[in-house]
């Protein structure tokens, strides 16, 4: 059976897709860890469309995963100033939004980064991390005020941090609706 069918026979209402700027190398050689491109994200988001599933779209802002040990910029961003930086962000994201709905899929909530502890397209202050998160935050509403937003950290067993988080963003005045975390007890621990 097509997965998407599997699925949907199954009560999956959400795909979670995640997307890279440019998961290869300069001669077009995967990194080997997906290739989650927005060419492939489109298909996945028409796949999933066909069978009444809606997409929470993870962007990366990354050619490879982004993690708190890893938080590399695009090699096409590598360079940019803050400011520059944020105008990327927001021009990426939006693109992104605009090249899976035409694509057909149903966008039901944008991931702005991917376990962003303190660390986002490679910056560590978490000042300038909201600054930055504000110009994806703010292409998504400008897009479609009903998708939701989700900022996404990793080790919830560090629940101080998340509270330092959640309350610089306060400070911060980020525009977002959901607090996302992801747990691996191999990583976390129990």
């Amino acid at each position: 059976e097509d997965i998407f069918k599997v699925l949907y026979d199954h009560n999956v209402n959400y795909i979670r897709v995640r997307v890279w700027n440019e998961p290869n190398d300069s001669k077009g050689n995967s990194y080997g860890g997906g290739n989650n491109d927005v060419n492939t994200a489109c298909k996945i988001g028409k796949r999933a469309s066909e069978y009444v599933m809606k997409l929470l779209v993870d962007i990366q802002y990354s050619d490879f995963w982004a993690d708190p040990a890893k938080q590399q910029r695009p090699k096409y961003w590598a360079n940019h100033d803050h400011e520059t930086l944020s105008g990327e962000i927001y021009k990426w994201t939006s693109w992104v939004l605009k090249a899976i709905t035409e694509a057909g899929g149903e966008i039901g909530m944008v991931q702005v980064g991917n376990e962003t502890n303190c660390h986002f397209c490679g910056e560590t202050d978490m000042y300038k991390i909201c600054d930055l998160f504000k110009s994806g935050d703010k292409a998504v509403r400008d897009f479609d005020k009903n998708i939701l937003i989700a900022h996404h950290f990793a080790n919830p067993s560090n629940a101080d941090d998340y509270y330092w988080y959640a309350k610089v963003m306060n400070e911060c005045n980020v525009d977002y609706d959901v607090f996302a975390t992801s747990y691996y007890p191999y990583w976390h621990g129990t």
